[in-house]
């Protein structure tokens, strides 16, 4: 995996070395109003889970596992996280945690517009799914700019989704 640049960020594939300083943003309440689970317990929980990342696939080899961290180009600290996984059938699901900092500043649909770009041109990715809480304004209105669509929840191929949750798809050409 390549890192990304793009007009506000650089997504570095993630790597081992991003653990202390993720954890500090993972660490913000704030974050976890709208999702189904916790911060980090421990640096070393997040080194753990970055190491199984590096190797971008899935433990049983079925899915690519792609996560970059977000740089902004204005500042050295990170900002968040973008992560795709990619199933054999040309499908994948889609997911991204911003830092409350950097909420409402474009860096979001900026970085999730070069993975997205990855996605279809060096995955070959056809469908790309996510799942929002319903309550969660922010990541929906992030999806609609994206161009994902709201479906029903049975057309969601990649298991169950959160009771709470919208299933969103992107047709990608």
């Amino acid at each position: 995996m390549d890192t990304l640049v793009t007009s506000l960020t650089r997504l570095e594939p993630v790597r081992v070395a991003h653990a202390a300083e993720m954890l500090v943003l993972l660490s913000d309440p704030r974050i976890y109003e709208y999702l189904d689970r916790h911060p980090p317990a421990s640096q070393q929980e997040l080194e753990d889970r970055y190491r199984r990342y590096e190797t971008t696939f899935s433990p049983d080899g079925t899915e690519r596992w792609l996560n970059w961290i977000i740089f902004p180009h204005e500042r050295s600290a990170c900002a968040g996280f973008m992560q795709a996984s990619v199933n054999a059938d040309g499908t994948g699901d889609f997911g991204y945690i911003l830092g409350p900092a950097y909420w409402g500043r474009g860096l979001a649909f900026d970085a999730a517009s070069a993975v997205i770009r990855v996605l279809h041109d060096d995955f070959e990715v056809t469908a790309l799914y996510a799942t929002a809480d319903r309550r969660n304004e922010r990541s929906i209105r992030l999806l609609n700019r994206l161009s994902f669509q709201r479906i029903i929840r049975n057309e969601y191929p990649h298991g169950e989704a959160p009771e709470s949750d919208d299933v969103f798809r992107l047709n990608l050409p």
